[in-house]
Formats: structure tokens, C-alpha cells, sequence
């Protein structure tokens, strides 16, 4: 079950131009949003919706770097209510956020990786952000 409930941040996604933020002095793009709204326009939830309108309707794998940086709450729950139901139809979900919080949260199991190599392999309910700390600086 996804549980999240905090805020977290947004999809690390290599195109350049959805990356782009809303032109300062804008207000809520969602609001005035039409088709014809340039993508870079869009709110950060709105972008990350059109990217995940993207994707194919049976992926056996996706891997997502950073999916929820820089969205506010209400996406970020959008984002994993998505997200999970691929996982319910049988996608492996690979995800990499510095939220440690958002990991033990949405994860099944953990993985961290220390000078190339995993130095720990446990399931986010074994474990708490302490640990993952720990992990991540290389002293399990």
C-alpha cells in the first residue's frame, strides 16, 4: 500500500525543455493551462502528468530518477497513485530519491549503493531513515 504523505521533490527527466519552470511572476499555470499551453508554462504536476501520459500501458520495468522533486503535495500524491497502479498490473517500479522518508514510504524493498557496490539489500519496513544515513555514507 503507498502511504505517502509527505512532500517530495520531481521526475529527473532528461528532456531538457520539460524541465523548465513556470516564467517567474506566473501564477498557478493549472489554472489556465488549455492544450495550447507550451509545456514549459505548465506547473511542475502538470509536466510531470504529461510525462507520465507517456508512458506505455504495460511496461514490465520503469526506472525513475528522482520522480517526485520539486512538486508540491498534491501531485507528488498524484504521482505514486499512478505509479502504483502500474505496480498493480505487475511493473517493477526501480526509483532513486534523496528522500529517505519518500523511499521507506512508497518502497517495497531498499537498495544502497556504496562505492559501486550494494552494501545493503533490506525491505523498507526492516529499516529506518538512521540506517539508510548510515548506509549511504558507506558504514553498515
Amino acid at each position: 500500500m503507498w502511504r505517502f504523505k509527505t512532500s517530495a521533490g520531481h521526475f529527473g527527466y532528461p528532456i531538457r525543455q520539460l524541465r523548465k519552470t513556470p516564467p517567474s511572476g506566473s501564477k498557478s499555470s493549472a489554472s489556465r493551462a488549455s492544450p495550447q499551453t507550451p509545456v514549459e508554462e505548465l506547473s511542475g504536476g502538470n509536466q510531470q502528468r504529461l510525462l507520465l501520459s507517456f508512458l506505455p500501458p504495460d511496461p514490465r520495468l520503469l526506472l525513475l530518477e528522482n520522480p517526485t522533486r520539486g512538486l508540491d503535495l498534491e501531485s507528488v500524491n498524484w504521482v505514486w497513485q499512478h505509479l502504483q497502479s502500474y505496480s498493480r498490473k505487475g511493473t517493477c517500479i526501480v526509483f532513486s530519491s534523496p528522500e529517505l522518508d519518500e523511499i521507506l514510504m512508497v518502497a517495497g524493498r531498499v537498495l544502497v549503493f556504496f562505492n559501486g557496490r550494494v552494501i545493503m539489500d533490506a525491505a523498507a519496513t526492516a529499516t529506518d531513515v538512521q540506517k539508510l544515513g548510515r548506509a549511504i555514507a558507506g558504514k553498515v
